[in-house]
């Protein structure tokens, strides 16, 4: 598979999944409740101005390349919805194509490792719903 042949927003169309996927996977693994409870906890985390801090967070610890995989997320992002600026739905966009681009070139690795910092910053970033 040639991931450089897919566009940054089929990049992040996939991203977004895992990210999603990671965040509740982790959720329910830190403690035990219902459902409905979980939702409240992880629409924080997934939302694009979460998703914006995180990546501001964590730019250091990007490589330069998974750094220009952002840049060309970011840059390749037209709209945004009404409850995000452009600028945080364009930089979630960009951490989204991050997640997907490390899918589908089969960087298992580095892409657990990222999902793991990348929650971690966006339980200290989160601001409303309730905590495990």
């Amino acid at each position: 598979m040639d991931v450089d042949s897919y566009s940054p927003l089929a990049w992040a169309y996939l991203g977004d999944a895992l990210w999603e996927a990671y965040v509740r996977e982790h959720l329910m693994q830190e403690c035990l409740r219902r459902a409905g409870d979980y939702h409240k906890i992880a629409v924080p985390l997934v939302s694009a101005k979460t998703q914006a801090q995180i990546i501001i967070g964590v730019w250091e610890k990007l490589s330069p390349k998974e750094q220009d995989i952002f840049r060309r997320g970011r840059n390749s992002c037209g709209s945004y919805r009404k409850n995000s600026t452009h600028q945080e739905y364009s930089y979630s966009t960009g951490f989204e194509a991050i997640m997907g681009y490390l899918y589908l070139a089969g960087e298992k690795t580095r892409l657990n490792e990222l999902l793991h910092i990348c929650y971690q910053e966006g339980k200290e970033v989160a601001i409303s719903g309730p905590t495990c």
